[in-house]
């Protein structure tokens, strides 16, 4: 006899499975037939949460907000404040922070809290971590897009032979990377989940002696393996490589297709929020999966900027977590939304381009005593020129800017070269002598502190917005 555990996850997937055939209909909607769709999940979730949500329901009293709601009428939340505000917005009173931070603290798998819900937390990269709960349905539907992504990327569930599934991930089962894989592993996919945090000699072994179909992971990790490839140590031909969780450089692409001829390589975008988009094809741009969620792309004034320009940052609300609900919540992403419709036939709006965050822009003192902003697409352009350097990050201190570069073995005249063309960069972009220097490292910060993400614009400075 299954466990209850066991017995629940399978009730979850088989749910999720009904979802899918749902959501591959919705791909071949009309533009129309989508947007009536959102507006009638929407519809839906302003009517329960003004009526199960306390903070919503006094911010609609407070306001003097009646039906019909508006999206434009709710709060925009950031991060620090939807944390203040958590047991407000919950719409189960069982369920409390502090209760539910004790739950996370011993997740070891993939236990439910309450025997109904899952809990995750996002990254904390920004140095503030989001606690997010979903319901058994609301798990069923994160299945259902897992699915998605998979049959976007060609792999079709229930074949004869079960595809080999390796994501490179956050090591822990409170991020949906680790989390979601554990706990659709009841023999639709043959599931491995490899941490991220692991040295990469140990990946090696162990991707060697499974040799993936589909090779998920960080993209800065990705890098790092496609150097094993090229060096001979790593011996792995997958079919199918998907990065995500971190911007996939046009070089990095470049780089993978050359360690990986005969390998397809796909862009994914997804937060812990729910929030998820997907190429249809290699570099044509990620479509936002909205059937599921809106997506605002605004300027710092929260003001819509229009589609090919590049927002200050996203909101976002979910049109599925009725539990937690996730209404205009900012994401920090610096995103240009594509102007017109992909060719593929699709409904749903892509995504151009993922400048990094705006959390990532350093701010350097400028001619004049003013500040000049100089947004991370900056360095990417310069350091991800050169194939031999294998990792970098870009340390912002008091004194200046310090480069911490990896090589492969060796680096010439590569390092001063570097440093010459990012001074150049930063004086035509208006900043003050710039004072750059070059540190040459074997190793660099530990992926632990992110869940296995890679940060590689860092300022130890307070930086300043003006």
């Amino acid at each position: 006899m299954k466990e209850p555990h066991t017995v629940r996850r399978l009730g979850d997937l088989a749910r999720a499975i009904m979802y899918r055939q749902a959501l591959v209909r919705h791909e071949s909607w009309p533009r129309a037939k989508l947007e009536e769709l959102q507006q009638r999940r929407l519809t839906e979730l302003l009517d329960w949460v003004t009526q199960r949500s306390p903070f919503y329901r006094e911010f609609c009293s407070t306001h003097r907000i009646s039906k019909p709601y508006n999206l434009q009428d709710f709060p925009i939340l950031d991060k620090k404040t939807y944390m203040k505000h958590f047991d407000e917005i919950i719409t189960d009173p069982r369920l409390r922070l502090s209760e539910i931070q004790e739950h996370a603290a011993h997740i070891s798998g993939d236990e439910y809290y309450l025997g109904e819900y899952r809990v995750l937390t996002t990254a904390g990269s920004s140095g503030q971590k989001t606690v997010m709960v979903f319901n058994r349905k609301e798990w069923s539907i994160q299945e259902a897009t897992s699915m998605r992504i998979a049959a976007m990327m060609g792999i079709i569930p229930f074949s004869l032979r079960r595809p080999t599934i390796v994501t490179i991930g956050s090591p822990s089962p409170l991020h949906d990377s680790y989390r979601l894989p554990l706990s659709m592993n009841v023999g639709l996919y043959r599931y491995y989940v490899l941490p991220a945090t692991a040295p990469v000699e140990e990946l090696v072994q162990r991707l060697n002696y499974v040799r993936p179909y589909v090779l998920r992971g960080f993209p800065s990790m990705l890098g790092l393996l496609v150097t094993e490839q090229l060096q001979g140590r790593l011996h792995i031909n997958p079919a199918i490589i998907a990065g995500g969780g971190e911007p996939l450089t046009s070089e990095l692409r470049k780089q993978l297709q050359n360690a990986w001829p005969k390998s397809s390589v796909f862009d994914i975008y997804g937060t812990q929020e729910g929030l998820r988009a997907m190429e249809c094809n290699p570099g044509q741009g990620m479509h936002i999966f909205e059937d599921l969620g809106i997506v605002e792309v605004v300027d710092e004034n929260n003001q819509p900027v229009p589609d090919g320009t590049l927002g200050h940052k996203i909101l976002f609300t979910s049109l599925f977590g009725f539990t937690q609900p996730v209404i205009r919540y900012e994401i920090a992403d610096m995103m240009v939304l594509a102007p017109e419709p992909c060719p593929c036939g699709q409904p749903f709006r892509r995504i151009l381009a993922i400048n990094g965050r705006n959390d990532d822009v350093l701010y350097l003192q400028g001619r004049g005593g003013r500040q000049v902003a100089v947004h991370p697409v900056h360095f990417w352009n310069v350091l991800e020129s050169f194939a031999n350097i294998r990792q970098y990050q870009v340390v912002h201190e008091k004194d200046g800017i310090c480069l911490r570069l990896m090589f492969e073995e060796g680096n010439g005249n590569t390092a001063r070269i570097v440093q010459e063309q990012l001074a150049r960069k930063l004086q035509a972009l208006g900043v003050e002598r710039p004072s750059i220097r070059v540190e040459l490292v074997t190793t660099l910060e530990d992926r632990s502190r992110h869940m296995g993400k890679w940060k590689n614009i860092i300022s130890n400075v307070k930086q300043a917005t003006q």
